[in-house]
């Protein structure tokens, strides 16, 4: 199973002009495109084709001439405006920048996917900047055409190689604090009724004790969330209280949120296990009244492939996270615990790899079976 690109949307307003004549009449959007909604049109056309967008309109748009980096903005200081655009520039395979106007922030990323080897496409009236032509893989007049190209192009990411990288960002985050007015948390939206929560994804303090990441266990998440199109949440920096222990956390209260708005029927916990612990899968559930066995049994069955499972009872310290699901918001919950050897892809890439698909058939059989359940 192969995970899907990602492309990064950048850039100011577009006339609807620039959408060609046959893509804008099959779309019925000819004559009253708004000018942000080329990053509408751009998104669905990706998402149609496979692909995952990493979209600014995920941040809270009140103008219609703003770009990325002016619109978050809102959210905090320069300095974490411009961090936060080059982490979703790191963590996407491409990037499409609409230069129809100017824009010193499309500009500034443009050149930055560029030096870190993004296949970077352009939009834009001809003839196009010395600049432009040496930082961008392609060029078009027509957002259609590019949109096209791209789809054409759907470069497929290995699995393993793509943990590594992400991994590797979220290595420089494990003990550092969040910056002000920045969450301590990172949710990825998808399609299928399945959550999945790395919560120990980064260390964390319990008690007034320091505790380590669970390695890989939010670059797993991150994996599944483009693998099956399921939802992710993760910790994203140090956690100065574990979301699994203590009960008013931001990580806890964005947690309930998502399962409030009534797109969720099932969650899957992926904690780590030491060298020492045994065995090496782990499962367990909660929510009896609510199928949770049932989904414990089937996971069992996909991962028994790779070894004997184990059934425990998981530390008390994650008990007030699931109780908490299963008794208040009324969701099954499954926690698998994979011991390090699943969890190490740079030497045991073929059991972290197996380890993520075994987990990503079960997130689509049961994601699937939720989704015509809820509709």
């Amino acid at each position: 199973m192969s995970i899907l690109s990602s492309i990064y949307l950048t850039g100011g307003s577009i006339d609807p002009a620039q959408l060609s004549h046959s893509a804008a009449i099959s779309n019925n959007i000819a004559n009253n495109i708004s000018a942000p909604d080329w990053r509408t049109f751009a998104l669905t056309r990706l998402q149609n084709h496979g692909l995952r967008v990493v979209n600014p309109l995920e941040f809270a748009w009140s103008e219609t001439d703003v770009d990325f980096l002016d619109a978050i903005e809102i959210a905090g200081s320069s300095d974490q405006r411009v961090q936060r655009a080059l982490e979703l520039i790191d963590q996407s395979d491409g990037l499409l920048a609409n230069l129809e106007r100017p824009s010193y922030g499309a500009a500034m990323e443009m050149f930055y996917a560029h030096r870190r080897g993004k296949m970077v496409t352009v939009v834009g009236p001809s003839p196009f900047n010395p600049w432009v032509l040496s930082h961008s893989q392609a060029r078009f007049n027509e957002l259609d055409h590019a949109l096209q190209y791209i789809i054409g192009q759907q470069p497929q990411a290995d699995p393993v190689d793509w943990a590594v990288k992400y991994e590797a960002l979220l290595s420089e985050r494990y003990e550092q604090m969040p910056h002000a007015g920045e969450p301590d948390y990172k949710f990825m939206g998808g399609n299928l009724p399945v959550l999945v929560v790395a919560p120990h994804a980064t260390a964390n303090w319990r008690e007034g004790e320091f505790h380590e990441q669970e390695s890989f266990t939010g670059s797993m998440s991150a994996l599944l969330n483009r693998m099956t199109g399921c939802h992710t949440l993760m910790s994203n920096y140090c956690m100065v209280a574990d979301p699994c222990w203590y009960l008013e956390t931001p990580f806890r209260r964005v947690f309930s949120d998502v399962i409030k708005a009534g797109k969720v029927g099932l969650v899957v916990m992926l904690m780590g296990s030491t060298w020492q612990e045994a065995p090496g899968v782990q499962i367990s559930a909660y929510g009896e009244s609510l199928g949770a066995e049932e989904y414990e049994r089937r996971l069992k069955l996909k991962l028994c492939e790779l070894e004997a499972i184990g059934a425990r009872s998981f530390d008390h310290f994650l008990r007030p996270f699931a109780d908490y699901a299963a008794s208040e918001l009324n969701v099954p919950v499954v926690i698998i615990r994979l011991h390090k050897r699943y969890r190490m892809p740079r030497l045991q890439s073929m059991q972290f790899l197996r380890a993520t698909e075994l987990i990503a058939s079960f997130i689509d059989e049961a994601g699937n079976e939720l989704a015509s359940m809820i509709i």
